[in-house]
């Protein structure tokens, strides 16, 4: 198409295009322009529109133009193009360190508004991207591939790079003294700052506090003292004219790009701490003829109350902004407006430079209904945690010193705990403590268990909306709590779940290690363990997205004391009794026995808590600790209940209930106690019945486990499940962690082509004698065959107190026949002791099945006839039930355990593969 000329008008539309008029045939909206002015050719996409340029015109956004350099009315070469090939990548440089800094921040915003900008580019043509209405930054267009000119598209990559140095960036260079203050209104770049509310200084210089337009920085060398400045937001249209001082006798160790400002501007921006603004300095200072007072209702009253304010700024130069709410009272507030003798670019503000301003004007006040409508936008707060902040002391301080040195280097924290142990309360109490003085981190809290379940694209996405918030407001914290439920470790890798995983954790590693090459973002963490996240988050080798990991330890008698203290606040009750009590709990057992307490005593009608309710709540409450464990159910035998067996009772008696009884007394020791005890003796002697009674008698919780039920098939899976018995013991403490058929588990290392049960051993010689004991866990194991154990298990300090379990003798027997029939009717012509004669070689369990077929020969004799009525047994009865039992080991068996047990006892060493029996 042949050039046509035009000539150019300024339109205001923040953009690059150009706009033409319908009436301009074969031009429509998208077509490529291309402009020739003074020789020079400039590309543009087209925007066809009404009402807004004449037919012999073409608009281009004024500030845009002047860039380029095309001056208004004058008359430019307008060709159309052919359509121009799509752009795959181009390189921009940023025209100023201010543009970059800009860029770098709203990386995420410029993004995603770049195509509604500009189209067309081409090699060495300036481009201007408006960052809203108030801010725009100009860029080079410094390659374009691969053909320039070219369009833009949703696929073309935008290579930024930092602007070289040159005069243009006057403030990076140093100055005489004598320049400063020339360069200070010669160069009006803007300078960056972020938002915190003044009222979180720790003393507020503003003696004023109605009055709002006032901002406070530390001293700096590009701003002036007491100078008016316009204070735009850079990801919103708003901005305000403020009055800037510096502050004096402050702490600046930790960030100068901070600026102090009233809440009111936070709240009427609908900004949190750390949003962006740009300071430009006034130049021009716009002259008003008339003051209009906005106020919610008309009154003389109210008037008087309105010039009263006003008459307290009087004591210096200040500046008042348009339509911002002033507070009248503690519910009212009024507005002003000005009339002006002439236009000026700063419509919206008056400055005031004299101390005696308000008798030179004329007010006039109308009643709005406008200023009665404000409202205060919420600010998101850190509220320091309700819970004992003393218990966490240490742990919260290394935290905050990890990311609180001056150059907030964004180091990355896992905070792992099980569940209850106030993982949420304390990153809120750091996270409080961070986005307070002298800190002022930016802290956004993304809760994983909302997300769970959500796609990969639909998680990236949320992650995306934070960093865009984070990295305007930098430095910044995200904080991402029960981050296992998003990114949990996997045991099959061919699982559905498995994959998905395994995707989620792929995406948060790239994303969150990506973000942290370019902008100051910390990352904290929580977690109920390290093992629950995914391989691809942390690992134990390779690189390390997390450097530190801070793990909340379990609570000891002095914490829980002062935990009862906190929930209780100091009513008299029996401390070191409940410190007992509720040895294992954690942070939210505490609050749950606090209400259920306050219930128990609410049912009585008392106002003060009382001991006994305590007692009662203890009973009710369902610790969190037990909510994953698979407890023994509690048993009706203890010891009274288990005939002979007398000295080993007694030694379980010294060796499990005096260390968990008198724990104080006992932990005082100066060297480790026996903390493992081995039952061993021939099938049916009672081992398994004593360890059962063990809980009943002691009142102890107890976990029963069978050997077979930890081995699994999957590499890793048998140690991760005596991982786990270990943890759950350790969480329900005090308790009785029992091993049946010990065996089975821990057999001799060196004979298992698998080398599963190897790996078992190994763990379980780590857990018995660990770098941290076992507290309040004792470990208990049974087994027929302590020959196959691994020496290993049984030396000092693991399982060290051997307690044989033999075979009765006739007393035993007749003290097992005694308790076992104790509620059985037995005619007086019994004689236990004859019994135990011709029962010798029975086991306990023998003895039992004696009994119980005593018990069925009398009740086939009551059914034949015909009488419902039970008898008592008689000698005769359990003399043809003897003739009917047989002992479940024979000669040769009790042999082969005699054998057995007195090489172990001697500690003879068992040469593997030589007979043990007669045969």
């Amino acid at each position: 198409m042949s050039p046509r000329l035009l000539k150019v008008k300024y339109v205001t539309f923040k953009n690059c295009f150009v706009y033409l008029s319908p009436n301009n045939q074969n031009f429509h909206t998208g077509a490529c322009i291309q402009l020739t002015d003074k020789g020079k050719d400039y590309f543009f996409s087209a925007t066809v529109i009404n009402n807004v340029v004449k037919d012999s015109y073409i608009g281009i956004n004024g500030s845009y133009a002047r860039t380029l350099g095309i001056e208004e009315d004058i008359f430019v070469e307008a060709t159309l193009l052919n359509p121009l090939p799509v752009v795959n990548r181009i390189s921009v440089q940023p025209w100023t360190k201010a543009d970059y800094d800009v860029l770098e921040l709203l990386a995420q915003n410029v993004q995603s508004n770049l195509l509604d900008q500009v189209r067309v580019v081409n090699k060495d043509q300036r481009i201007n991207i408006w960052i809203g209405n108030n801010l725009s930054v100009t860029v080079d267009v410094v390659s374009v591939e691969p053909i320039s000119p070219g369009t833009l598209d949703f696929l073309t990559e935008v290579d930024i790079s930092a602007p070289n140095a040159s005069q243009k960036d006057i403030r990076t260079k140093t100055t005489l003294p004598c320049l400063e203050n020339f360069l200070s209104t010669w160069n009006y770049e803007p300078t960056y700052f972020r938002l915190i509310p003044l009222s979180d200084l720790p003393k507020n210089p503003l003696e004023n506090s109605n009055f709002p337009f006032k901002a406070y920085i530390y001293p700096n060398n590009f701003i002036e003292n007491n100078g008016f400045y316009t204070a735009s937001l850079l990801n919103k249209d708003k901005s305000l004219c403020l009055k800037i001082c510096f502050l004096e006798n402050c702490s600046n160790d930790h960030k100068t790009s901070n600026i102090f400002v009233h809440n009111d501007i936070l709240s009427q921006w609908e900004v949190s701490i750390g949003a962006r603004v740009a300071l430009e300095k006034v130049t021009e200072y716009p002259v008003i003829t008339k003051i209009i007072v906005y106020i919610p209702r008309s009154s003389d009253n109210l008037m008087d109350k309105v010039k009263e304010c006003l008459e307290q700024y009087c004591t210096e130069s200040l500046v008042l902004n348009t339509h911002f709410p002033l507070k009248l009272t503690e519910n009212e507030y009024y507005s002003l407006s000005f009339e002006y003798d002439k236009i000026f670019t700063l419509r919206d503000c008056c400055i005031f430079m004299n101390k005696n301003w308000l008798n030179q004007y004329t007010f006039k006040f109308l009643e709005s209904s406008c200023v009665t409508s404000f409202r205060y936008f919420p600010q998101e707060n850190f509220r320091k945690a309700d819970f004992c902040p003393e218990i966490f002391t240490e742990i919260i301080e290394q935290i905050t010193q990890t990311f609180c040195h001056p150059s907030f280097t964004p180091d990355n924290v896992i905070i792992s705990g099980r569940n209850g142990t106030g993982k949420t309360a304390l990153i809120t109490q750091i996270a409080a403590i961070l986005s307070g003085y002298p800190y002022f981190v930016k802290c956004q809290l993304v809760e994983c268990k909302s997300l769970k379940g959500k796609s990969v694209e639909s998680l990236q996405k949320v992650l995306h909306e934070a960093f865009a918030s984070l990295t305007l407001m930098q430095p910044s914290l995200l904080i991402l709590d029960d981050f296992h439920l998003l990114c949990h470790a996997c045991e099959e890798d061919d699982h559905p779940n498995s994959i998905q995983n395994n995707r989620v954790s792929e995406m948060f590693f790239a994303e969150l290690s990506g973000i942290q090459r370019v902008y100051t973002i910390g990352i904290l963490v929580s977690t109920d363990s390290l093992r629950s996240l995914n391989k691809h988050i942390y690992k134990s080798r390779g690189y390390h997205l997390f450097k530190h990991i801070f793990k909340i330890k379990d609570l000891n008698k002095d914490d829980r004391i002062t935990m009862l203290k906190h929930m209780f606040s100091n009513i008299a009750l029996d401390y070191q009794d409940l410190s007992v009590k509720t040895d294992g709990s954690v942070v939210q057992d505490f609050k749950d026995l606090y209400q259920k307490s306050l219930f128990e005593a609410s049912k009585q009608k008392m106002t003060n808590i009382e001991q006994k309710h305590c007692d009662v709540a203890l009973e009710k409450l369902l610790a969190l600790s037990l909510s994953n464990v698979k407890l023994h159910k509690s048993s009706k035998v203890s010891f009274e209940n288990i005939g002979g067996l007398q000295e080993v009772k007694n030694t379980l008696t010294r060796s499990i209930l005096w260390p968990l009884k008198y724990s104080s007394i006992f932990s005082n020791a100066p060297l480790k106690l026996q903390s493992g005890v081995l039952l061993y003796g021939p099938p049916g002697c009672g081992k398994t019945l004593l360890a059962g009674a063990l809980s009943k008698e002691f009142d102890l919780k107890l976990i029963a486990v069978k050997g077979p039920e930890l081995l699994s098939k999957y590499i890793g899976a048998s140690e991760e499940n005596v991982r786990d018995v270990f943890e759950n013991a350790q969480k329900i403490r005090p308790c009785i962690l029992f091993f049946d058929e010990f065996d089975s588990l821990a057999p001799r290392r060196g004979h298992d082509n698998t080398g599963v049960t190897d790996r078992i051993v190994n763990q379980l010689l780590t857990q018995l004698d660990g770098i941290e004991a076992l507290q309040g866990v004792c470990v208990v194991a049974a087994t027929s065959r302590p020959d196959l154990l691994d020496p290993a298990l049984l030396r000092p300090g693991r399982l060290d107190k051997q307690l044989l379990c033999p075979m009765p003798n006739e007393n035993g027997r007749v003290e097992i026949l005694q308790t076992l029939s104790a509620n059985l009717q037995l005619e007086d012509d019994v004689d236990f002791r004859e019994i135990a004669k011709q029962t010798d070689g029975f086991a306990g369990a023998d003895l039992q099945s004696l009994l119980y077929t005593a018990q069925i020969l009398d009740l086939n004799s009551r059914m034949e006839k015909a009488d419902e009525v039970l008898t008592k047994l008689t000698q005769g009865i359990l003399s043809e039930a003897l003739k009917q039992t047989r002992p479940s080991l024979t000669k040769a068996d009790r042999y082969k355990y005699d054998l057995i047990y007195k090489k172990f006892g001697n500690n003879e060493e068992f040469v593997a593969g030589s007979k043990v029996t007669l045969a």
